[in-house]
């Protein structure tokens, strides 16, 4: 029996909903009989994956792996998928670190697939990949009706990775401009037009840093690590996002709440 997360109508009213009840829902959810199949199913047969061409041959496998980063739709990409994999993350001029969408290095690092030339096969953590499908499942799941909940879920979850790198400041808001999801929340957190990603990658930088410095009183990317600044992005984002949808007297009222914010 399949579970669907509620949250509501959406918007910000969706969101406060969802976070008095998400303990709840999540366990509902993760007790769906696909999730549970795909996880025992995963649980089962990655550790006797030898090569990076096996992975990307078994579907069922492959499935679970790119949810659990956000690659969902690369599923029938295999020969670029296995170059990803078996692409070294030490070497600077490699694939996987030319790539601007930092997502697949995490699926390359988080794999840890290393072959030898006997292919002694794979070293995996697979309750860290486990973990990360269930949680992109759940939204994924809220995502089907609500896109900007699912957004902004991932954008807490991300941006939490990025403030806590050891990354510089403009490095960090370089890999959220690279991120497309990140890119959505903030433009729309701001109400920026679709003119923005043809203005150049340092103007684009500099516009998010002054609009960040605007709302929140700070321009970094490390205040996202905790406190109030990635609440007021990520409400200003989902009142927006309501806004959007909205008609008539509901829709000054969400103006209202966005000024109030």
């Amino acid at each position: 029996m399949s579970y669907n997360v509620q949250a509501g109508s959406g918007g910000y009213a969706g969101w406060k909903i969802l976070e008095r009840t998400m303990v709840k829902q999540r366990s509902a959810f993760l007790k769906s009989h696909d999730i549970r199949v795909s996880k025992d199913y995963f649980q089962k047969n990655i550790q006797n994956i030898k090569t990076a061409e096996e992975l990307v041959n078994d579907r069922k496998l492959l499935v679970v792996v790119l949810r659990a980063f956000g690659l969902d739709s690369d599923v029938n990409n295999k020969f670029f998928l296995r170059k990803v994999i078996e692409s070294d993350p030490a070497d600077k001029g490699s694939l996987v670190n030319g790539l601007a969408d930092k997502r697949y290095l995490a699926l390359n690092q988080g794999l840890a697939l290393h072959f030898s030339s006997e292919g002694q096969g794979a070293r995996v953590d697979v309750g860290a990949i486990i973990e990360k499908y269930e949680s992109r499942s759940f939204e994924r799941n809220i995502g089907e009706r609500h896109a900007e909940i699912e957004l902004a879920l991932n954008a807490q979850r991300e941006l939490l990775n990025i403030a806590t790198s050891d990354a510089s400041e403009n490095t960090k808001w370089y890999q959220i401009l690279a991120s497309k999801p990140l890119r959505q929340v903030f433009e729309g957190a701001y109400g920026i037009g679709t003119g923005f990603s043809s203005l150049s990658i340092d103007r684009q930088l500099s516009e998010l840093k002054v609009r960040t410095e605007r709302l929140t009183g700070s321009n970094s990317v490390s205040q996202f690590e905790s406190g109030d600044g990635l609440d007021l992005v990520l409400r200003h984002f989902l009142l927006r996002s309501q806004m959007s949808v909205s008609s008539g007297s509901s829709r000054y009222a969400n103006a209202l709440a966005l000024l109030r914010a």
